[in-house]
């Protein structure tokens, strides 16, 4: 897991990616807006990015009440609500209490109304579970929750199951069970499954409702107070609290939180944080809301209401018959149209903005990046007309853009499976009339077996540690490893090899993939993996926080493991793995797509990347010792004096002292070790996983060891002291390339941990590399990562080394970043 820093990073390199291409972060250039059009670069489009559902905001209702309030009392109001509020809050307070028709309290941004509201009502005897899509700023206040003492939980989107557990596991040991969640969903439209909820609350009285119900206050429900509000039975509100937008289709500023009693309310306005150091909603806004709220409780809301229902009805009966890909089905102003990665959902933004419809760009972090699209909010200030030419333009510019970027409609319906259930979308792709040969073919292959092993070490096999050989060990371990579908137990991988070729027939790009599961703490600090340790032993459930991952290579291969022909259309055969990849990804149910050990400054591989949707991640650096000497002098003149010191008297000085026994792979000598000794070899092996908390993952079979005995793509260093036991006591798996344009590459090491603080048998480990590295004529020792100061003691520098990542389902990674947080609390 990425520290907080690195994740931020990554983010602002992709929202850069979309401000680059002039779709983020942009600037109305409007001298006076009428609500419909917005004029952006020059260019005057009608306006679909707007989120005043009920176009309110134009309303001289509104405006009027803006300039009563400025000039009865002027700009602002300078005062904590505790001392004192202005004149308006009292009658604004009272008319939304009869508009929802329960207690409210007006705050500054629903954002604040959350943090004053959360942290004060939901104690250190609750629990709050929330859906993990709820709206970011509940999930920020719920971060003052936990540190108040409540255990806080998050889990699946619209899993009302789980939550049900969750309701009859804590009954007795706490006093209130909390969910939060959305009204209305902010990108996909999706809406808050009440009637469930209803039916949760009638059999479990343990359960209280937290609604965060911005994106459905005023456009629907009585006097528009909202979907949550009008939709969950009495029974339930009378143990709901319910967040509403005063901004959006309210057309005003700020939020209001509405309560079940007046003993709630009163508790949150007098001891809520944010009330009482933070500034209020200054006149103007008060004004506005008051005007507002006077105006919903008259027919006129209604009558809105229902013109813009028919707006959104004419849109999904027009994108129904022009086959776009909507996500949600529902009757809401939010519609999502599918496009695909995040470059597709760009181009089909751009291209919209051409035609003179302005949308914005559903996007990663907001949505998974392989499911972006375009966002559009139909309010109604909207014609017909506009309405019909949207969706033409869609039906026109989507085709393209997936074109341009060399997508597929394939692609698209792969993306979105489970939220479209079988719906056509855009017609069956057209066959060319002529059918051409492609310029570029890709092969894939399940087995290293079915790949000409010469070809394929020519164009990886000097790069790391997965030749050919060495990929046939692997699939012997891993490919018969274990029960059950692969990435669902540890020791069972699927293994996909892909080859791009131009046509003729000459390879564009190459490169090898495997799903495997994870340990989702696997690069998270030492602190975080005992705590998640910890609690996989509590549950007695190791799979707990791991995750079916579909990455580039595998988790014991290391070095650049993508081959690219840079002078050839290397873009299009590398968007080719990367969609069979995620094709793949799909039918294993995994949860991302993982480029990883990608090197630093390739500024156009990072560019193309961040257009296919991959955010990127630092991974520690690895090292990598040059060897450009022949003996032991030589090897200790090209180091500092202190390293030098170093490795005359805890090296060189205690060699002797060893038996050093090298088995290359496959030899007499090796396949000749006896059951004890591998036994002997196992346990050392297990001696340094138990204490890699750093690199956490899930501990090699026993058979790993057989397999590596067997194959001459490894050597086995084993180092005993004679003056103690013939046994080893330490020993390591070497990758073996011999010749110039070869390495020496340890895969995995195994210590008896008495004997390296005083015989430094470690050190000595990384020592018998550089002899098997002059052995072997092998100019490199690849290091690998971790020990970072063991390692630059031998001469070896380190380099910086990125993953790539495209997270389709980012719950367990969300729950990870919890227990970080409970790690820093304690």
């Amino acid at each position: 897991m990425a520290t907080t820093e690195e994740l931020l990073n990554a983010v602002d390199e992709v929202v850069s990616d979309g401000v680059r291409r002039g779709l983020l972060h942009n600037v109305v250039e409007d001298t006076a807006l009428d609500g419909r059009h917005v004029t952006i670069d020059g260019r005057r489009m009608v306006n679909f990015g707007s989120c005043s559902y009920l176009g309110l905001e134009m309303h001289p209702a509104l405006k009027a009440g803006v300039h009563d309030a400025v000039d009865r009392f002027g700009t602002q109001f300078s005062s904590s609500r505790v001392y004192a509020a202005a004149p308006l809050y009292r009658e604004v307070e009272e008319t939304l209490s009869r508009l929802f028709g329960r207690g409210a309290i007006v705050t500054p941004s629903t954002s604040m109304g959350h943090i004053a509201t959360m942290p004060t009502l939901i104690g250190d005897r609750d629990v709050l579970v929330m859906d993990h899509q709820v709206h970011h700023s509940v999930q920020t206040a719920a971060k003052l929750v936990q540190s108040g003492g409540a255990r806080v939980e998050l889990i699946p989107h619209g899993d009302l199951r789980t939550l049900e557990k969750r309701l009859e596991s804590y009954k007795r040991t706490h006093r209130r069970v909390w969910f939060a969640a959305d009204g209305l969903y902010s990108m996909y439209a999706d809406l808050l499954p009440t009637e469930e909820l209803d039916e949760l609350a009638a059999r479990h009285d343990n359960l209280w409702l937290y609604i965060d119900d911005a994106h459905a206050v005023s456009w629907t429900g009585r006097h528009g107070r909202g979907h949550a509000l009008e939709h969950l039975a009495p029974a339930t509100l009378a143990r709901t609290v319910v967040a509403a937008s005063l901004n959006k289709s309210f057309a005003a500023s700020g939020g209001a939180m509405t309560f079940p009693d007046e003993e709630t309310r009163g508790r949150v306005l007098r001891v809520g944080a944010p009330l009482i150091f933070s500034g209020p909603v200054q006149p103007p806004m008060l004004g506005a809301i008051l005007a507002s709220a006077r105006l919903h409780m008259t027919p006129e809301i209604a009558e809105r209401q229902d013109l813009l229902l028919d707006r959104i009805r004419l849109f999904n009966k027009l994108a129904a018959e022009a086959e776009l890909p909507v996500v949600s089905e529902s009757e809401t102003p939010i519609r999502c149209v599918g496009a695909g990665v995040s470059s597709v959902a760009y181009r089909l933004v751009e291209r919209l903005r051409s035609a003179g419809y302005h949308v914005n760009t559903a996007s990663f972090p907001a949505v998974p990046a392989k499911r972006s699209g375009a966002r559009i909010t139909i309010t109604a200030h909207h014609t017909e007309d506009d309405v019909a030419g949207l969706v033409s333009a869609l039906a026109e510019h989507l085709p393209a853009a997936i074109t341009d970027e060399g997508a597929s409609v394939a692609d698209l319906h792969r993306a979105f499976h489970r939220q479209l259930r079988g719906r056509q979308v855009l017609g069956a792709e057209e066959a060319p009339s002529k059918p051409r040969r492609p310029a570029l073919r890709l092969e894939h292959h399940r087995s290293i077996a079915t790949i000409d092993a010469g070809e394929w070490d020519r164009l990886l096999g000097t790069r790391g540690t997965f030749t050919a050989a060495a990929l046939r060990t692997f699939e012997s371990v891993f490919d018969q490893g274990g029960t059950g579908a692969a990435g669902q137990t540890e020791d069972a991988w699927d293994f996909h090899y892909w080859i791009v070729r131009d046509r003729s027939g000459v390879p564009v790009a190459a490169t090898f993939f495997t799903t495997a599961l994870w340990k989702d703490d696997m690069l998270s600090s030492a602190a975080v993996s005992r705590e998640v340790e910890r609690r996989r032993t509590e549950t007695a459930d190791s799979y707990l926080l791991t995750s079916s991952t579909l990455g580039m290579g595998s988790l014991l291969t290391e070095g650049d493991h993508l081959y690219l022909d840079r002078s050839r259309d290397w873009r299009g055969a590398l968007r080719m793995i990367l969609s069979a990849a995620r094709h793949e990804e799909d039918l294993a149910g995994a949860g991302a797509i993982v480029l990883r050990d990608l090197p630093d400054g390739d500024d156009e591989m990072h560019a193309f990347l961040l257009g296919e949707g991959l955010m990127r991640l630092p991974l520690w650096n690895t090292w990598v010792r040059h060897v450009g000497f022949t003996d032991d002098e030589e090897f200790l003149a090209g180091l500092t004096r202190k390293h030098r010191y170093h490795q005359r008297t805890r090296v060189l000085a205690w060699e002797p002292r060893y038996q050093v026994d090298v088995l290359p792979g496959g030899s007499r000598e090796a396949l000749a070790l006896d059951d004890a000794t591998r036994d002997r070899l196992y346990e050392l092996y297990r001696n340094v996983h138990a204490r890699s908390f750093e690199l956490n993952v899930f501990p090699l079979p026993r058979r790993v060891i057989d397999s590596a005995l067997e194959s001459p793509a490894w050597e086995i260093v084993l180092l005993s002291l004679p003056e103690v036991s013939s046994s080893p006591v330490a020993f390591a798996v070497q990758h073996v390339v011999p010749g110039e344009d070869g390495h020496v590459a340890p895969l995995f090491v195994g210590l008896d941990y008495e004997y390296v603080p005083t015989h430094h048998s470690y050190q000595q480990l990384l020592f018998q590399s550089v002899r098997s590295a002059l052995r072997h004529g092998a100019p490199r020792i690849l290091y690998g990562m971790s020990a970072d100061l063991h390692k630059a003691r031998f001469g070896a520098t380190s380099e910086k080394r990125w993953a790539y990542v495209q997270p389709t389902e980012t719950f367990n990674a969300d729950v990870l970043a919890r227990v970080a947080e409970s790690v820093g609390v304690s």
